[in-house]
């Protein structure tokens, strides 16, 4: 079984104010843990969000927390930041403890994806079409069409 610390913050969205309070955050990593097989030796929060991850007294006091552990656990990424920027040092630190970290909810947001994937390293990636061309080859041109053919689109009483 995993062992994971969890972290809780107050979540403030920003257009609307509203706040995803910790207690709801809480019981759904529980719920993850529970459906994943994870035990979770320890609880962290901080009440207020700030844009800071390291400063916070909650995250100090995680990133000192001596007993092992496998996995950060947060509801949401949203918890600690919506900037891969700010996050980078966070995991740096989870990084050299060996310690994961996973959100039990997914947004669809692009820093929310790549925490997805940078937890879960075999997880495919979308990766866009791009044409192959050799080195120094000149690009290639479509040549635009004579005449248009609509005539099939267009119905007449």
């Amino acid at each position: 079984m995993k062992r994971a610390v969890a972290y809780v913050s107050d979540i403030i969205l920003g257009r609307t104010g509203e706040v995803i309070k910790r207690s709801g955050q809480a019981e759904l990593i529980v719920q993850y843990a529970a459906d994943n097989g994870i035990e979770i030796v320890r609880w962290f929060e901080d009440e207020m969000y700030n844009e800071d991850v390291l400063a916070r007294p909650g995250i100090q006091a995680l990133l000192s927390f001596n007993q092992p552990y496998d996995i950060v656990l947060c509801e949401r990424v949203w918890a600690l930041s919506r900037s891969m920027a700010v996050l980078e040092p966070f995991f740096r630190e989870l990084d050299q403890r060996g310690a994961a970290f996973e959100s039990a909810t997914t947004m669809w947001d692009c820093v929310s994806q790549r925490c997805r994937h940078r937890s879960r390293p075999g997880a495919p990636r979308a990766r866009p079409e791009r044409p192959v061309r050799a080195y120094g080859e000149p690009a290639r041109r479509i040549a635009r069409p004579a005449r248009m053919h609509f005539a099939h689109v267009i119905k007449h009483s």
